[in-house]
């Protein structure tokens, strides 16, 4: 344990300037969180690009690297000019209802670290590319591309399996006892980053409440898969991006665009919601844009709204890149897409009542989607 409470600190460590180089004026939970949550992804990065330079991993090449970028953020730091905006959010008034946020947390840690992982797609997946990474000292593409390992889905990111990897090299070797605890760093990410900036919108009451809240669903009771890591990089995104849109501020989209480029590297599903969150920055744009032109009497301003928000995502895509030309340089298969968008949509069109119905009776936690659909509903009206 004592050994996995060292690369989480020294993953927090080396996300600091890296978060500060985002954000200089970052601090207290804010910084704590995004720290920990940057010194992740940059950890995945390092071991992805030790790898694509066929340099074996070791614990002194990684940290040569990784004291690299440490120092290279650093100066980028020194250069940043403060923005006053994120001052306030970083060090938020803690209130009462914090204590059950703590305790949730610690609830969480509890079942997380209760035995070594065991979920099934941990061992067929997570884990086991983990330990034959670590074993052949960086990416194993023979055994990613090779046919009798579909199982594993050797097209999903890699960020999760080379943070355990990361775990193992600090550790001297490999061990699943405590990985546990890195879901629950992740989760406790999360809650900092969603903390601060409630903390910018309304009372402290409210900002701890909500924290409360999302200390209850906020973190993935799958222990030991990439839905943790997913959670905590794409909420961060997606609550960034919000602030982005609400204060036209350039830390918050760069915060929103790098963390959801994280994201993508989670699994598959990270990447489909960065296209979501892309497609409702173009539809709010648009609209702001349209109310613009009307005002204005021309539709230059429409165009000029929307191209601004698009390319604050690029870090987004940036990050999203790498693995997917690997993945494309590898032939790595899935089985997600496989064939034509426009045959799968005709094979599947008879059956849209069947796929309906399955989902009214089997879709995850209804309650979650009648609330999205009553928010939907009513937030017109609030806008209004």
């Amino acid at each position: 344990m004592t050994s996995t409470l060292i690369a989480i600190l020294t993953l927090t460590a080396f996300g600091i300037p890296i978060a500060l180089a985002v954000d200089r004026s970052a601090r207290g939970p804010l910084l704590a969180g995004t720290a920990f949550l940057y010194g992740s992804g940059t950890m995945f990065l390092v071991l992805l690009a030790l790898s694509i330079l066929h340099l074996h991993w070791t614990l002194i090449s990684v940290a040569i690297a990784a004291l690299l970028i440490f120092c290279a953020a650093a100066v980028i730091t020194r250069g940043q000019p403060g923005n006053p905006a994120t001052q306030q959010p970083g060090n938020p008034k803690p209130h009462v209802i914090d204590l059950a946020s703590l305790l949730t947390i610690a609830g969480y840690a509890l079942y997380a670290t209760l035995a070594p992982l065991w979920e099934w797609d941990y061992w067929a997946i997570w884990g086991l590319k983990a330990k034959q990474f670590l074993e052949t000292g960086g990416i194993d593409w023979r055994f990613l591309e090779s046919r009798w390992n579909t199982f594993a889905h050797p097209d999903y990111p890699l960020l999760v399996p080379l943070n355990f990897d990361f775990l193992a090299l600090a550790n001297g070797g490999w061990s699943d006892r405590w990985l546990g605890l890195l879901f629950v760093a992740w989760g406790i990410a999360l809650l900092l980053v969603a903390r601060a900036l409630a903390a910018r919108e309304t009372t402290p009451f409210f900002a701890s409440l909500l924290t409360l809240t999302l200390a209850a669903i906020g973190v993935s009771r799958y222990v030991g898969l990439a839905e943790g890591a997913l959670i905590a990089f794409g909420g961060a995104g997606v609550l960034f991006i919000r602030t982005a849109l609400l204060d036209d501020d350039a830390v918050a989209w760069r915060h929103g665009a790098l963390m959801l480029g994280f994201a993508a590297n989670c699994k598959n599903e990270g990447f489909a919601l960065l296209i979501a969150v892309t497609i409702a920055v173009v539809v709010v744009s648009w609209s702001r844009g349209r109310a613009a032109s009307q005002e204005e009497g021309t539709a230059r301003q429409r165009g000029r709204e929307t191209a601004i928000p698009l390319r604050n995502l690029a870090p987004a895509y940036a990050l999203a890149a790498p693995w997917l030309i690997l993945r494309a340089a590898h032939t790595l298969p899935t089985d997600i897409t496989e064939g034509s968008a426009a045959s799968r949509f005709l094979v599947r069109l008879p059956h849209a009542h069947q796929i309906l119905a399955f989902l009214a009776a089997r879709l995850y936690e209804p309650w979650f989607w009648v609330a999205i659909l009553a928010g939907i509903l009513i937030a017109p009206a609030a806008a209004r």
